[in-house]
């Protein structure tokens, strides 16, 4: 029997090709004949088609175009929608049978009268007695309903359970072999798209050309030793720029972050249904990784993307970052007219979470707003908008030091030697205070003297 479109490998091959790989590349990647494929890709168009959508849209969700998809649409016309394989009998002949059966006819007589043999009777059948069974009813009460001897229904019974009993033991070796074929699987998708022989020459041109610019060939030599024009040497510097590039050094992976092959294997595994812990028990990371990896790299409709989630990555460990207020021309418009409106950083940057709650790329720092006026690189607003601060400085000013350079001292201050007699009556509100901070310190101090005492004389 075939594997159908909801097995494991069908389940791989339909996201290989919703990813944009072709029929035959993704049969390959599941080790199945590309006829295999086009059947499940059928299985898939008549089950979106049931599901309500049309045929423009079964194809899309599919992703994947075809001229047999208008076959495909005939068949769902004329009511082999119904998840039936394509050799099964049609499910009108199937009705005439039950329709004379139920009405007391024999076996023989319905399987005539539809027009099939005996045989494909019983297996109608068995397939009834096993869904009865499955949906709550008795054994002898399915038996009396079908009109079954007392041996036919232990037989089926016995089958049914020795089935049921197969079908877990094939399904924990089915999430088994899963688990196991996902490193293989995610290695042949990791596999280059084969060049063209052009483009293995023109590889190899740009890589002796750039040999021969290192060593410090002019461009027209190299151009000449390498049989071709000056201007396609022009067009190979053109594309860094006019600048020689340097030889090519892998940069080795730190394990710190997420691979390519992981991502493709976590995609993998997450289609078929496994969960975030074993997930990360397969891959060797912390649950959370796995978790934080598929959230954030969801699309709209809630699939995950590996090779875009790769690519964001990879932006997002890019250094230095792009500035904020400089990527963003709309939140930049949003800070300037606040800052004309003479709004503090504070309430610009409070404001905005308020306005865009679920945004983050609208949220601010009110120390990004004073880097951007205050300090001699910053970049993102004019320093114009300096005038709209509250302080109304162009240059930022050191919060410890003072103008005088004396930073925190008091001015006119009263030292201790130089207080009033007065103050020895205690007769105002506030000397027992100044007096007890007095009395701790010379306490203090008398402990000390009599502890460096005490270590002289032991010594």
């Amino acid at each position: 029997m075939g594997l159908r479109s909801d097995s494991v490998a069908g389940i791989r091959f339909l996201a290989a090709v919703r990813e944009g790989r072709g029929i035959k590349p993704a049969a390959r990647s599941v080790g199945v004949h590309p006829w295999t494929g086009y059947r499940w890709l059928r299985e898939a168009f008549l089950a979106h088609r049931c599901n309500g959508l049309s045929a423009e849209s079964a194809q899309s969700e599919l992703g994947f175009f075809t001229a047999k998809a208008l076959l495909w649409e005939e068949e769902f016309l004329a009511g082999l929608g119904d998840g039936r394989h394509h050799l099964r009998v049609r499910s009108e002949v199937e009705v005439i049978f039950w329709a004379h059966y139920g009405a007391g006819g024999s076996l023989a007589t319905a399987s005539a009268l539809a027009g099939v043999s005996r045989s494909t009777g019983y297996r109608w059948l068995a397939a009834r007695f096993i869904a009865l069974r499955d949906g709550g009813m008795s054994r002898a009460a399915t038996a009396r309903q079908l009109r079954l001897s007392r041996s036919r229904s232990e037989q089926w019974e016995s089958g049914r359970r020795q089935y049921r009993r197969d079908l877990a033991c094939q399904r924990v070796k089915a999430e088994r072999q899963a688990i196991l074929d996902s490193g293989r699987h995610v290695q042949l998708l990791e596999l280059p798209r084969r060049p063209t022989q052009r483009q293995i020459q023109l590889v190899e041109v740009e890589r002796r050309y750039w040999e021969l610019m290192r060593e410090g060939v002019s461009n027209a030599a190299a151009s000449r030793l390498l049989g071709m024009h000056r201007k396609s040497g022009t067009r190979i510097r053109k594309k860094s720029h006019h600048q020689t590039l340097g030889p090519l050094r892998p940069t080795p992976d730190s394990g710190r972050y997420l691979s390519l092959r992981e991502r493709l294997q976590i995609a993998d595994l997450e289609r078929l249904g496994y969960s975030i812990r074993k997930i990360s028990i397969e891959l060797g990371r912390h649950p959370s990784t796995v978790k934080r990896e598929l959230d954030r790299n969801r699309d709209k409709h809630g699939r995950y993307l590996p090779h875009g989630a790769d690519d964001a990555a990879r932006l997002r460990r890019r250094r230095p970052r792009p500035h904020k207020l400089v990527a963003s021309p709309r939140l930049r418009m949003l800070v300037q007219r606040k800052l004309n409106r003479y709004w503090s950083p504070d309430e610009i940057c409070g404001w905005l979470r308020l306005t865009y709650p679920t945004d983050d790329s609208m949220h601010l720092c009110a120390e990004t707003i004073y880097r951007a006026l205050l300090l001699p690189n910053g970049r993102g607003l004019n320093t114009r908008y300096c005038s709209s601060l509250r302080t109304g400085r162009r240059i930022r000013k050191s919060r410890w030091l003072t103008r005088n350079g004396a930073g925190g001292a008091v001015t006119n201050m009263t030292m201790i030697d130089k207080r009033p007699a007065e103050v020895e009556t205690k007769k105002t509100a506030g000397n027992w205070e100044g007096d007890l901070v007095r009395h701790e310190a010379l306490h203090y101090r008398v402990e000390v003297e009599d502890l460096r005492r005490r270590v002289v004389a032991a010594a």
